[in-house]
């Protein structure tokens, strides 16, 4: 039952790509939807702080980790075949780059205010999820060679 083309391993892998790209679109939307929505009438306090971390700040961090891990997972063939060597280092950028058009989309909105601090906190975000990201492909790579790849 588990030799037909439903269980083959490239198939299989092309279907979690595309699985990734959706993902990596729907996060795409949420992000600019998030960053353009006012949070105002909901109730949602974001001025409170949690271990002298102002809710905002963390909520912004949270939003840009999973990046690194969709972008990559979605259109790692791309980042390679592009940038070469240089993939990780672009897939960062390019992670700050959607950071920094996100808050200065905040513009937009009358209710929100473009903060440099939530530049931070998107930036750390960012480059956590990166670390984090290659930390999973070397375990990956290392502990369960030729499952994920």
């Amino acid at each position: 039952m588990g030799s037909g083309p439903l269980f083959d391993k490239e198939s299989m892998m092309k279907k979690i790509v595309v699985i990734f790209k959706l993902l990596f679109l729907v996060y795409l939307s949420t992000v600019f939807f998030l960053c353009l929505y006012t949070f105002s009438d909901t109730g949602i306090d974001l001025s409170l702080y949690f271990f002298g971390i102002r809710a905002d700040r963390i909520a912004h961090f949270i939003m840009f980790l999973p990046y690194p891990f969709l972008a990559w997972y979605a259109i790692e063939g791309w980042f390679k075949k592009v940038f070469g060597r240089y993939d990780i280092a672009m897939l960062v950028l390019s992670g700050i780059m959607l950071a920094l058009v996100a808050e200065t989309l905040q513009n937009l909105n009358p209710n929100r205010d473009f903060d440099p601090a939530d530049i931070l906190a998107n930036i750390t975000g960012v480059i956590t999820g990166t670390i984090l990201l290659l930390i999973f492909n070397k375990i990956v790579k290392h502990v369960w060679p030729g499952r994920l790849q």
